[in-house]
């Protein structure tokens, strides 16, 4: 029976009267759906049984926001500024935002609106943004933001225009981003931006003029970067010029070429974890510099090129999918990475690979080595929450929500 139809089911018997210390778990606890979404037709369904559970029901369905839409943007920010929520404004509950901005594109958010809207969440953490329909900001809209928008430390721009300037205007006024996800291409070079800060000369070796550019780095120390696409050399280098000690978290969903990989070397023996949508002869030579790996996300089962013997052996948790579209139908590489991990805790893997015969195999193997063996529904494009980690593997969780503050 799930947390829904108890609750549904015993509001007339009175579980409106529970203490709210319980009420608040048992919300909690049916806050994310198997697919890793909020409920928000759930909470939204408490919050209208009776006072107590609309302020602790609305607290939580105001934590993360929808995608939302141009038509609904007065009336979400009318309930941003309530005060439902221990006689602070709504806006005050949300740590999660999801929007579109763009000049005259359907749905979207005018840049104007979307300061409003960052200035009514004044506890924002994280924000996903896309802005396909706008180019840049201007000084004014800027202006707003910079201070709208200081205490977020995670931004994922989904999409923008591959010429658009918008991720280097907005790491040029968000200085405290450590989370940091382009789920796009990007074209443009932050440099040919109107500059605000002088750019340097580098000596050259020979002791001649200085006549090549030394621009400084991008003021942001990342520690979590997920790409989806490689920028150009030299702007992922100026990206992460002030993250070469704080960089723990990295998400590739295509491999770099050979000089993004040498900026990226500089950061591998620093990684605690790796995420590769591709495992190549590329992805294995990388790996092998990363020597305090702790956690190796795959996100699919190699078979061309094998795991094992090259993986670092300070991995604790490693973690596997295998999709219907790139499916396979042995475990033989998963099982070959297995012997050469000592320290492994945890392995992760989905529901497709549950039903091949292997798995009896797999999942004797951990057992005797004291491997706990977890089995997920959640699909791999659904990211984790943006918190730092103690250790491995790091899940979403509404445990998770106390951590995200700034």
């Amino acid at each position: 029976m799930t947390i829904s139809t108890i609750i549904s089911n015993s509001v007339p018997m009175g579980i409106s009267h529970l203490p709210p210390e319980l009420t608040l778990i048992i919300f909690e606890h049916a806050y994310y759906t198997p697919a890793g979404s909020p409920d928000y037709a759930l909470l939204a369904t408490c919050s209208l049984v009776c006072t107590l559970w609309s302020i602790q029901a609305q607290s939580l369905l105001f934590h993360k926001s929808a995608k939302l839409r141009s038509h609904a943007i007065a009336s979400f920010h009318a309930a941003l500024m309530s005060s439902a929520v221990r006689g602070k404004p709504m806006g005050h509950a949300v740590r999660s935002l999801d929007i579109s901005v763009g000049g005259s594109l359907a749905g979207a958010c005018q840049p104007q609106a979307f300061a409003q809207l960052l200035q009514a969440c004044p506890r924002l953490y994280e924000l996903s943004l896309s802005t396909r329909g706008l180019h840049d900001f201007d000084q004014f809209a800027l202006a707003k933001l910079k201070g709208a928008g200081q205490r977020i430390r995670a931004l994922n721009l989904q999409d923008c225009g591959v010429q658009s300037p918008v991720l280097f205007q907005l790491l040029g006024i968000w200085h405290r981003i450590q989370f940091l996800k382009i789920g796009t291409e990007i074209a443009a070079w932050p440099w040919r931006q109107p500059a605000t800060t002088p750019v340097l000369r580098r000596p050259q070796a020979n002791g001649g003029p200085n006549t090549t550019p030394q621009r400084p780095p991008a003021r942001v120390s990342l520690y979590d970067l997920a790409l989806s696409r490689i920028p150009q050399p030299d702007v992922l280098a100026w990206l992460l010029g002030s993250s070469v000690s704080s960089l723990c978290i990295l998400d590739l969903h295509e491999m770099p070429g050979v000089a993004a990989r040498q900026t990226l070397g500089i950061h591998a023996p620093h990684l605690r974890s790796l995420r590769l949508l591709q495992f190549s002869l590329q992805s294995a030579a990388f790996l092998r510099k990363c020597t305090r790996l702790e956690e190796l996300v795959i996100y699919n089962i190699p078979i061309i090129v094998p795991l094992a013997p090259g993986l670092p052996p300070s991995i604790e948790h490693f973690s596997f999918r295998n999709p219907s579209h790139a499916f396979r139908d042995t475990l033989h590489p998963i099982l070959d990475a297995i012997e050469v991990l000592p320290k492994l805790r945890i392995m992760t893997c989905d529901k497709n690979s549950e039903g091949l015969r292997d798995f009896e195999t797999l999942k004797a193997k951990c057992m005797a080595r004291g491997v706990e063996v977890v089995i997920t529904d959640t699909p791999f494009w659904v990211y984790e929450d943006p918190t730092v980690v103690s250790r491995f593997p790091r899940r979403r969780s509404v445990s998770n929500f106390r951590l995200m503050t700034s």
